[in-house]
């Protein structure tokens, strides 16, 4: 890849991400702590610290079969490791590996095989080892930006490109094949959103959290420059708008699907959402809104346990607050 545009690359991501930053300050904090109902104060505590001064989290996913989480390093692609009775992450994949110097989205399928995002590409590991099994590369390398990833009940991954308006599909067939023969497979487009993204500035990250629902039927995307939320649906190759009502655009980074309930989590303004959603998943009414600076600029959100985790970037912050952690949320 281009050096040039690789550092054009990221510092693009870099000023999209600290533009929605300056946005989110100017809220006021009055906004911050109690929803529309009136709902008591978040409570934000540390529940797992990570290791270093550079970590700026990215995303995280637990193993379903050993509750393990992992988290990912947006500024050296590292990724960390705390096991499921543990407070404290360690160093699982150095910084370097496989020449990756960016970790973004990731997720822990059900065969304990890890998956790790960089820019052009998704890696995936040995979680018992650590050993590297397939790539999975972008059709437009040095263009793409790689940024989330969800598997659905199928075997099937989808990919989010937040500079290209695509969400790629990779069948649990080309999967199991690519992993089985140690190699590489090109990333295929599953959805083409480039018509229906709203305009924004060359360069704008856009598509970014992708979840689906617990039998694959759907999923949901979001943009992160206009707010808006798509619809997919992998049968057919739909894609719908959600009509949003009962709140500002959502702007989400990650995102979280519960039965009828979306979790969204909004960098910029240091905030969470909790949305319920209409049947047919075309709509969604924010249920609850809140936002307090001890989010830290949220990138990801998953259900440990039977606590929400949010995952504490710090880009952007003037200050860091170290360690770099996972935070434990409740009140919303």
């Amino acid at each position: 890849m281009d050096l040039t545009y690789a550092c054009r690359r990221f510092t693009a991501c870099a000023l999209a991400l600290a533009s929605v930053l300056a946005v989110g300050i100017t809220k006021p904090v009055t906004d911050a702590r109690a929803d529309a109902s009136g709902a008591q104060a978040l409570t934000v505590t540390r529940a797992i610290a990570l290791p270093g001064s550079q970590a700026y989290p990215e995303s995280m996913a637990t193993d379903p079969r050993t509750g393990d989480l992992y988290v990912t390093s947006f500024s050296t692609g590292a990724v960390y490791r705390a096991p499921a009775d543990q407070r404290e992450a360690t160093v699982f994949l150095p910084q370097g590996t496989d020449g990756r110097t960016q970790a973004m989205g990731t997720e822990v399928d059900t065969h304990g095989r890890l998956w790790v995002n960089d820019a052009d590409g998704v890696t995936v590991y040995d979680t018992a080892n650590s050993r590297r099994l397939a790539r999975f590369l972008s059709p437009t390398p040095g263009k793409s930006l790689l940024d989330d990833i969800d598997l659905t009940p199928d075997g099937t991954a989808y990919v989010t490109d937040s500079l290209l308006q695509l969400v790629y599909r990779l069948p649990a067939t080309t999967i199991e094949d690519t992993i089985a023969s140690g190699g590489t497979a090109t990333l295929t487009t599953g959805f083409d959103l480039y018509d229906v993204v709203a305009p924004h500035p060359e360069g704008a990250i856009t598509l970014n959290g992708i979840e689906s629902d617990a039998t694959g039927t759907y999923l949901i995307t979001a943009d992160m420059a206009s707010g808006d939320l798509f619809r997919l649906e992998p049968a057919t190759g739909g894609v719908r708008k959600l009509t949003v009502t009962g709140g500002s655009p959502i702007s989400a980074d990650g995102l979280l699907w519960e039965k009828d309930q979306l979790w969204a989590v909004q960098f910029g303004s240091d905030g969470i959402s909790r949305l319920t959603l209409s049947a047919d998943r075309t709509s969604a009414s924010v249920a609850s809104h809140v936002t307090d600076p001890a989010l830290e600029h949220p990138t990801a959100l998953i259900r440990k346990g039977a606590s929400l985790h949010v995952l504490r970037s710090q880009f952007g912050s003037a200050t860091l607050d170290l360690p770099f952690s996972v935070a434990r949320v409740s009140g919303i």
